[in-house]
C-alpha cells in the first residue's frame, strides 16, 4: 500500500528502546565481570601506574586485593588448583572435623575476628619435636595479621571455618578430610590439602630467626654489600643424614672433593665430631652454591636458602610448598639447578659451572629477585593468606555459627578468641578462675 498525504509511520519509543538495550548491556557486563572475578571480588582504587617496589613495600601488609594481584601475579597457583580440584563440590562441616592429639586445629573467622574452635591438643601430638608453640602461634598469628591488615577498600573477609595440620606429614594428621597444610604431594591422596605458609614466616627461634622479615632484611643488607666474586666458590650443605637416604648419598658423592663444603651435623651431642659443623642459616649465603634436600617431607630450610643470592641445587622435589611452583629449571627465568635423586651428577654440575661462572651468577640473581625480593617477602605471604581465605570462601558450603545453645538452654560461644588462646595456651582460658 502506498500512503498519500501522510508521512510513513516510524517505530515509536525508539529512544527508550535504545536506552533500555544500553542499560541491559551494562548490567550484563557488570555481572560477567563479577562472575569472572568471583574468587577476588573487588574494584580498582589505586592508580593504574602503581607497581611493587621491594625496597618500599616488602614489609607492607596493608595491600588491597588488587595490589596483591599486581605485586604477586604468579603467587596463587596452588589455590587455583585447589579450587579446581573441588569440581564445584562445596565443603561440608564433616570434612573439617578433627581428632585430639592429631596435630590439628579448627578455627573460625567471624565478623573479622579469629576464634579457636577446637585446639585438638596439638601439644601432645608426636611430631612437633618441642616447637609446637611456634607452630601453633606462628600459624594463628599469620591468619590474624591477614585479617587485621585488610584494606578498607576491599570487602570484609566472609565468615569462615576450617582446620589446619601442624604436621610435616599432613595426612598423618587425618587420612581423610579437607584442611590446610604446610606441604602436600602431587597425588590423589593429597587432593584436599590446601597449601598454607609455614609457621616460620612468623618466627622460628630454633633457627635464630626471631621474625621472617628480620632475617630476610639482615641477609639482604649483607648481599647488597657482598659481590658474587667474593663468595666461596664451593657448594655448601649441612643436615642430619638419618632423615633421608638421599642425604647419605649427598655426603658420600661429595666427600673429599675440593668443590665441596658438605658435611653432616649432629645436634645436642658435644662428643660427636660433627657437632662442630653446625652452621648459622646466614652463613650459607656466603657460598656461590647451596644444596637443598628434603627430609621427613618438605625442608623448612628451602625458603632461607632462597633468601641468598646463591645458586640453589636441589634434587627433584616430591613435596610442594605454597611457592615451589615458582622454581624454574630453564629459560630466561631459570632460578635453580636440578641434581639427580642420588646426587651422582653433582660433580659434573660443579665442573660445568666452574667453567661457566656467569651462568651460575645468573641463576643466583634470578632466584634472589624472584624469592627474596618478591614472592617470599612478608607482603607476599600476607597477600597469599588473604587469597587463601577468599578461595576457601568460594567452596565453603555452610555458614559458621559462633553461638550455640547448651543443655541448659543458655546461649554460649563455641570458640575462644585467638587473643585469649595465645595469652593462656596451653591452658584453657575458660578454666582460669
Amino acid at each position: 500500500m502506498i500512503y498519500k498525504g501522510h508521512a510513513v509511520p516510524r517505530p515509536r519509543h525508539s529512544l527508550h528502546t535504545l536506552l533500555f538495550c544500553i542499560a541491559v548491556f551494562i548490567i550484563i557486563s557488570l555481572l560477567w565481570s563479577r562472575w569472572s572475578n568471583r574468587s577476588h571480588p573487588y574494584h580498582s582504587y589505586i592508580p593504574s601506574s602503581w607497581q611493587f617496589d621491594a625496597d618500599l613495600h616488602a614489609n607492607v601488609h596493608t595491600f588491597s586485593n588488587e595490589q596483591c594481584d599486581i605485586a604477586f601475579p604468579k603467587l596463587y597457583h596452588s589455590l587455583e588448583e585447589s579450587v579446581k580440584r573441588r569440581k564445584g563440590r562445596k565443603v561440608v562441616e564433616r570434612e573439617i572435623a578433627i581428632r585430639e592429639k592429631r596435630c590439628m586445629m579448627r578455627v573460625m573467622i567471624y565478623e573479622g575476628e579469629l576464634f579457636v574452635i577446637d585446639a585438638g591438643l596439638p601439644e601432645k601430638c608426636y611430631v612437633v619435636n618441642g616447637n609446637e608453640r611456634e607452630r601453633i602461634l606462628g600459624t594463628l598469628a599469620q591468619i590474624d595479621r591477614s585479617l587485621t591488615t585488610s584494606s578498607p577498600s576491599d570487602p570484609p573477609i566472609p565468615n569462615l571455618e576450617f582446620s589446619f595440620s601442624l604436621d610435616d606429614l599432613p595426612r598423618r594428621s587425618s587420612e581423610k578430610g579437607t584442611f590446610f597444610g604446610y606441604t602436600r604431594r602431587d597425588t590423589n591422596a593429597y587432593d584436599d590439602i590446601w597449601l598454607m605458609p609455614n609457621y616460620a614466616y612468623w618466627s622460628w627461634n630454633y633457627t635464630h630467626a626471631p621474625s621472617w622479615n628480620s632475617i630476610r632484611r639482615e641477609i639482604g643488607d649483607v648481599e647488597k654489600q657482598r659481590g658474587w666474586h667474593k663468595k666461596d666458590g664451593r657448594v655448601v650443605w649441612r643436615g642430619k643424614i638419618k632423615m633421608a637416604k638421599l642425604r647419605e648419598e649427598l655426603v658420600k658423592v661429595s666427600a673429599g672433593r675440593e668443590w665441596s663444603d658438605i658435611k653432616p651435623v649432629v645436634i645436642n651431642n658435644a662428643s660427636d665430631v660433627h657437632s662442630r659443623d653446625v652452621m648459622n642459616l646466614r652463613d650459607f649465603c656466603g657460598y656461590k652454591f647451596t644444596v637443598q634436600t628434603e627430609g621427613t617431607s618438605y625442608s623448612g630450610r628451602l625458603k632461607y636458602l632462597q633468601l641468598c643470592r646463591s645458586a640453589l641445587i636441589t634434587h627433584p622435589l616430591q613435596w610442594q610448598e605454597f611457592h615451589t611452583h615458582l622454581l624454574r629449571l630453564a629459560g630466561p627465568d631459570i632460578n635453580f639447578i636440578e641434581a639427580s635423586d642420588s646426587f651422582t651428577n653433582l660433580e659434573s654440575a660443579m665442573e660445568y659451572y666452574k667453567k661457566h661462572d656467569d651462568e651460575a651468577e645468573e641463576i643466583a640473581r634470578n632466584s634472589y629477585e624472584t624469592f627474596a625480593r618478591r614472592y617470599l617477602t612478608p607482603a607476599a605471604v600476607t597477600c597469599y593468606w588473604r587469597r587463601l581465605l577468599w578461595s576457601w570462601a568460594s567452596v565453603q558450603g555452610f555458614e559458621p555459627q559462633l553461638y550455640v545453645t547448651d543443655k541448659r538452654g543458655n546461649t554460649v560461644m563455641r570458640g575462644t578468641p585467638w587473643t585469649a588462646f595465645a595469652a593462656n595456651w596451653p591452658k584453657d582460658p575458660s578454666l582460669i578462675p
